[in-house]
């Protein structure tokens, strides 16, 4: 490709990216009850925008439209400035279900991986990646992760997870998890089977309002269920943020009345210390590039509707201090608030999420 036909292909896609984002515009308006443009008809108008459409049509398009973004290798940067967990290894998202039970695992990037006559699970051997002799983890990179936001794998194979836990035992974010983990019920990616996963989520969207806890809310992949994540300014000792964790949960909840969290699963660090020939409990990262297509994986608003620009509310959401963490977990204890909502008998077991 010459220089010139590559003008005119960055031209092309600047164009595109300029008529999405004035169709979002559009709908902004139409949804404001704002007129615009001169001469409109409504019989003119998407199908979605008339007057006429069905409500539900409506709904869809407006949760599902997001402005896109070319990603780039600053993207892929900031991004990490943010989900900045292990990047000596990483998981990638199987690119089919498993038969048995319905749902996708991640899998442990290693160079090995699957080579006959080196890795054990080729040749049926039942073995830990982190006991395996022959362990040879792929370190995260750039690339990676914009393969993970640009999405081009229809499998969705090209989605990532990492550790939050680094090897000196701190962390950079803490996750609450809202989804299934009932190992009875089949259903890929571990999705809800009921409504209350939603009120749970808004009693602890309003708690982190109370407290001045700055969040971002990311719905899942499969559209029924949730992460509600906090970011910190510098790393923070995995049992300092756990500790935070629960105590926000249990001070909050005294604070909306809500009596438990059942779908709830478990905070991510998952451990307050990493585990002995382990990594710790694996996160999926949101902004997934396909699933974004659909108003998933994706941060979302309170009325639950997707931000249209994505990037923005990462730009928006403001770290926290470990001045502040441990300003409120002092003043929580003097209340005597120590306790958890949740089973922490279950915090060691290692899913991916």
């Amino acid at each position: 490709m010459d220089n010139k036909d590559k003008i005119i292909q960055e031209q092309r896609e600047e164009i595109r990216l300029l008529n999405e984002e004035i169709k979002c515009l559009q709908l902004l308006l139409s949804q404001a009850g704002i007129p615009y443009g001169k001469g409109i008809q409504e019989k003119e108008r998407p199908a979605a925008l008339q007057k006429d459409s069905v409500m539900s049509e409506t709904e869809t398009v407006r949760e599902q439209f997001i402005i896109p973004e070319t990603i780039t290798q600053k993207h892929a940067q900031y991004f990490y400035s943010f989900f900045k967990g292990r990047k000596d290894v990483y998981s990638k998202r199987a690119g089919k279900p498993n038969p048995k039970t319905g749902k996708t695992g991640y899998y442990t990037q290693c160079w090995n991986y699957w080579k006959p006559g080196i890795c054990p699970k080729y040749e049926k051997k039942k073995i830990k990646c982190a006991d395996c002799p022959e362990q040879h983890y792929k370190e995260l990179t750039g690339k990676v992760i914009m393969q993970h936001l640009t999405g081009a794998r229809e499998d969705c194979s090209d989605v990532i997870g990492v550790y939050p836990m680094l090897p000196d035992e701190t962390c950079n974010f803490l996750v609450f998890d809202f989804d299934n983990h009932d190992d009875t019920t089949n259903g890929d990616d571990y999705a809800n089977t009921d409504e209350l996963w939603r009120e749970e989520v808004n009693a602890l969207r309003e708690i982190c309002r109370i407290y001045g806890v700055d969040i971002l809310t990311e719905r899942f992949r499969s559209g029924r269920g949730a992460h509600i994540w906090m970011f910190f300014q510098e790393p923070v000792p995995a049992r300092t943020a756990r500790l935070f964790g629960t105590a926000l949960l249990t001070k909050g909840a005294e604070s909306v009345n809500q009596k438990s969290f059942r779908t709830y699963d478990r905070m991510l660090p998952a451990q307050d210390h990493m585990p002995v020939g382990g990594l710790g409990n694996l996160i999926a990262l949101p902004l997934q590039g396909q699933a974004l297509k659909k108003g998933n994986s994706a941060f979302i608003d309170q009325d639950w509707n997707v931000y249209p620009n994505q990037w923005q509310q990462l730009q928006n959401v403001k770290k926290l201090s470990k001045e502040f963490i441990d300003k409120k977990i002092n003043e929580w204890a003097e209340d005597g608030v120590l306790g958890a909502l949740s089973d922490l008998e279950n915090m060691d077991k290692e899913l991916p999420v």
